[in-house]
C-alpha cells in the first residue's frame, strides 16, 4: 500500500492521502513524498486514529531523516498527521 504526503517530510499539519479503507491490521507501506522520495514504512490501527511509523530515509535535497512514529487522524479534508507519537507520551 502506498501513502502520499504533501511534502519531502512529515510534521504536525501535513496532509496524507491513503486508500479510501485502510487495512484494519499492521501492515507495510511505501511512503511516497512530494519530492519523489520513496521510503519504508508501517501503518497500524490505535484507539485515536492511525499510527504511522516511517524509516529513516534522505530528501531529494540531501536532509536526513531519522526514524519517527506519527498519528495520523480523518478529518472532513481527509487525512493529516496530528502529532508525532513521542510527543503522545
Amino acid at each position: 500500500m502506498q501513502i502520499f504526503l504533501q511534502d519531502s517530510h512529515a510534521y504536525p499539519g501535513c496532509r496524507a492521502r491513503l486508500p479510501a479503507d485502510p487495512p484494519a491490521g499492521e501492515i507495510d507501506v511505501v511512503l511516497c513524498f512530494a519530492d519523489g522520495i520513496e521510503a519504508p514504512g508501517r501503518l497500524a490501527p490505535s484507539a485515536d486514529g492511525l499510527r504511522l511509523e516511517i524509516a529513516s530515509y534522505r530528501t531529494a535535497a540531501g536532509t536526513s531523516i531519522p526514524r519517527k512514529t506519527w498519528l495520523l487522524r480523518q478529518d472532513d479534508a481527509g487525512w493529516k498527521i496530528t502529532a508525532r507519537c513521542a510527543d503522545l507520551a
